[in-house]
């Protein structure tokens, strides 16, 4: 089955209701099936580029309904769409496109700049998003017959999506996956999250990345309405919840946490959401303990997984709260190994590198030869599985530290650092050392209210009382605000900096 399969079968019963929301703009179901049946038709008379395999589109666009409509058509078309992030400069859009070669580029109009030298590389089409008058002649899809592309049983397996993980060269690197991968992810959401069609969905991150732009279509799976933000701004979107009645949110616990602090200030908790679904980081305890309190009427759950695996695991309810390295259950179709660096299964309480199988994971990475089917998948993470079945995170392999032979995950002691009521966030990286080869150092960002003064010293027995001394950070700076990268998490890299410069050895 097509993921636009389900986007027929909602205009077919509800053609009237509204499916996406932006900026003001309302696209009932039966509008979102027109456009991307035209665009479909549209793209089946282009001629391809020679040469070039899978005939791709190539999207550059602000969140906004043109999209979902560009993402919808591909699939309907039989093409792979391939989501370029608006944050990379021009130098590294250049060099992806050179190396993708899309048949087309979407892309906004603030980018007309760069029309010559882009045009070098592939075919544009430029868009006005979000302007209501726009050129007769700019959605050329417009003019194609309006009719149900017949959706092909040969769509489940064909390669659909094409995003980016950040390369060993720095480079944007692509994987793909098949929109079988997105259906079957869609149908372990229909058992886990329960997206139900009276919800209002509220999608406040960028669509480029792959959580939000799942958010986004599971929810037009569901038949629910779904709302974008065109840019994440916490006083807007606390209110388009209240004014919409939303009733479920995606989101990671930096945009959660920002919701939180402008609720505490207005001592009003009239919020309507019932579930709110995280993703992305981990929140820690303390920030969630105070987001349950502000947000009473609120379901808890996050599930973890990766751009290449898509979901492996969801925690809801208590456990949520109770086990702080809490991954959660294994979604029904994930099987899982737990191996050591020999690659050997450890025992039972055991921590080792999570390897995972799944029809939802990836296809491969652009350019290089595709995985055997049904093989394992390394995730890079260290974790350890509960007697009950729970995986919990120990901590990236690529962030280990070394020190004195001993291996040190530092989302670890994050996690414990984080369990201070005097902390709110955490950033532990390694530096180099003479004697023990690399420590581990840590940087702070203090809750609200807290003297620093000898902070560092109160955090250090804190850790020595609750986990191995050669885990306690050796090195120790107080900030006013933790450095992000932009997917919310801490910036290791800059955190280090910060820490080489103003850092106190302890």
């Amino acid at each position: 089955m097509s993921i636009a399969a389900s986007i027929r079968e909602n205009a077919k019963y509800y053609p009237d209701k509204t499916a996406v929301f932006c900026d003001g703009r309302a696209i009932s179901y039966q509008e979102l099936e027109d456009t991307t049946n035209c665009m479909a038709q549209w793209m089946h008379q282009k001629e391809r580029k020679a040469g070039n395999g899978y005939s791709k589109a190539a999207v550059l666009l602000p969140n906004s309904p043109e999209f979902l409509e560009i993402v919808l058509g591909t699939a309907k078309a039989g093409w792979m769409v391939v989501t370029l992030d608006p944050k990379w400069s021009s130098e590294e859009i250049t060099a992806v496109l050179k190396q993708t070669e899309p048949d087309y580029l979407f892309l906004d109009s603030t980018y007309d700049a760069y029309f010559s030298e882009w045009q070098k590389v592939t075919r544009i089409i430029s868009l006005h998003v979000g302007v209501k008058e726009v050129p007769t002649d700019e959605r050329p899809w417009d003019a194609a017959e309006n009719i149900d592309v017949p959706l092909s049983e040969e769509l489940p397996m064909s390669l659909f999506y094409m995003g980016f993980t950040s390369g060993s060269t720095g480079m944007p690197k692509g994987f793909i996956r098949t929109q079988q991968s997105w259906m079957t992810s869609f149908q372990e959401g229909d058992r886990e999250l329960k997206i139900r069609r009276l919800d209002k969905v509220v999608v406040p991150g960028p669509l480029v990345h792959s959580l939000f732009l799942f958010a986004a279509l599971h929810t037009l799976h569901a038949g629910a309405v779904c709302y974008i933000e065109s840019s994440f701004q916490a006083e807007r979107l606390l209110e388009r919840c209240r004014q919409e009645s939303i009733t479920v949110m995606y989101g990671v616990p930096t945009m959660y946490e920002a919701l939180g602090q402008i609720v505490e200030r207005e001592h009003s908790q009239n919020m309507p959401l019932y579930k709110c679904i995280i993703s992305g980081d981990r929140c820690s305890p303390a920030a969630l303990e105070k987001l349950r309190s502000l947000f009473p009427g609120a379901e808890w759950m996050s599930f973890y997984g990766s751009s290449e695996l898509s979901f492996v695991a969801i925690c809801k309810g208590e456990d949520v709260m109770k086990r702080t390295s809490a991954l959660g259950y294994p979604f029904s179709t994930v099987e899982f190994s737990i191996r050591d660096e020999r690659g050997r299964e450890v025992q039972p309480g055991e921590a080792g590198e999570l390897f995972v199988k799944s029809p939802m994971v990836f296809s491969g990475y652009e350019h290089e030869p595709f995985p055997v089917p049904k093989k394992w998948i390394p995730s890079g993470d260290i974790v350890r599985e509960e007697k009950d079945g729970l995986l919990c995170l120990v901590g990236r392999r690529k962030n280990k530290i070394i020190s004195g032979g001993l291996n040190i995950f530092p989302e670890e002691v994050e996690t414990l650092l984080n369990s201070h009521p005097s902390v709110k966030e955490t950033a532990v990286t390694g530096l180099t050392d003479e004697y023990w080869g690399e420590i581990a150092a840590a940087c702070i960002e203090p809750s609200s209210g807290v003297r620093t003064e000898t902070l560092h010293l109160e955090l250090k027995h804190y850790c020595r009382k609750y986990t191995a001394s050669y885990k306690c950070p050796k090195q120790w700076v107080m900030i006013e605000e933790m450095p992000l990268t932009t997917s919310g998490k801490p910036a290791r890299k800059k955190a280090a900096a910060l820490i080489k410069k103003k850092g106190v050895k302890i």
